[in-house]
């Protein structure tokens, strides 16, 4: 346990989520940053109270194009216990969240910085139910944040590992994990099994979405379908998808059929764009976008 009061922690961690989720448009238009900034001091916070990270001085600086490498192997399913492995995960869930700020902000470097420290803390537990959700989420910012710069073998390379951990996970455990925000909330505030599974599927469907960006910009066009097909009918099943977004996404899958002479499939497509469009403006939009960032 970290020597700050854990009350004191919590309150300044969850003050920070708080102020993450304000809307750019909500600030000062002279400070677009500003809720952003104030999330990060809090975070900063919240990191030093915990203290450092164990082994922090002896670890040597990785290289954050291997970090998505799957030559890493099969991971273990090894739990982060002991007071040195804990304080890891907290301080894991901080870099990560650290990192989505800065790269919000347009600090891509630093954002990236921290995405690749929450990595190497959780390395050893990346596939037990507490870690695996949060290891697959700065996976995919950093999948993301490397396609934006286009370095897409770097962003493919990130984006696979997540695919391949997440169906690791599903394969030797299945049971929901841990939420990363869970961390740090009190026992009787954390989620029920039903909604982790929904969160976590959720992160997946992010992961494929990605994947299927990815694809089509290295011309796997085949591969790009298959992703986008997959996206589309997961958020379908989980209800978790923006009409507009999802009509247009189904539609211009519908190209791909028709130039394979996949007429029938094609046809699907069109008939599902149209159902779904015409939910525009009649039932409110269900979840965030997909082209959101993860996490």
């Amino acid at each position: 346990m970290a020597s700050a009061p854990w009350a004191e922690i919590r309150e300044k961690f969850q003050a920070a989520l708080a102020l993450s989720r304000v809307e750019l448009h909500k600030n000062p238009e002279k400070e677009p940053y500003r809720s952003k900034y104030g999330a990060r001091a809090l975070l900063e916070e919240v990191k030093a109270l915990l203290g450092p990270a164990p082994d922090d001085e002896e670890e040597p600086a990785e290289d954050a194009r291997g970090a998505g490498d799957p030559a890493l192997g099969p991971a273990e399913a090894r739990e982060a216990e002991g007071p040195g492995a804990q304080r890891a995960l907290w301080l894991a869930v901080i870099e990560f969240h650290l990192g989505v700020n800065h790269i919000d902000t347009e600090e891509l470097s630093a954002g990236e910085e921290h995405l690749v420290k929450c990595l190497r803390l959780l390395r050893p537990f990346r596939l037990s139910q507490g870690c695996v959700s949060l290891y697959i989420q700065a996976q995919n910012n950093l999948g993301i944040l490397w396609s934006e710069r286009e370095e897409i073998e770097t962003a493919q390379a990130y984006l696979e590992s997540s695919e391949a951990l997440y169906d690791q996970y599903m394969k030797e455990i299945g049971s929901p994990p841990l939420d990363p925000a869970e961390h740090f909330l009190p026992e009787e505030e954390k989620l029920n099994e039903q909604e982790r599974s929904k969160r976590f599927e959720k992160v997946y469907t992010h992961n494929l979405y990605y994947l299927a960006q990815v694809y089509q910009h290295m011309e796997m066009f085949e591969k790009a379908a298959h992703y986008c097909h997959s996206t589309l009918k997961r958020q379908l099943e989980h209800n978790a998808y923006h009409p507009m977004e999802w009509a247009i996404n189904a539609a211009t899958l519908s190209q791909f059929y028709i130039n394979k002479l996949c007429f029938m499939e094609a046809r699907h497509c069109l008939s599902a764009a149209n159902v779904i469009f015409g939910q525009i403006g009649k039932i409110p939009a269900t979840e965030d976008r997909q082209h959101r960032r993860a996490g």
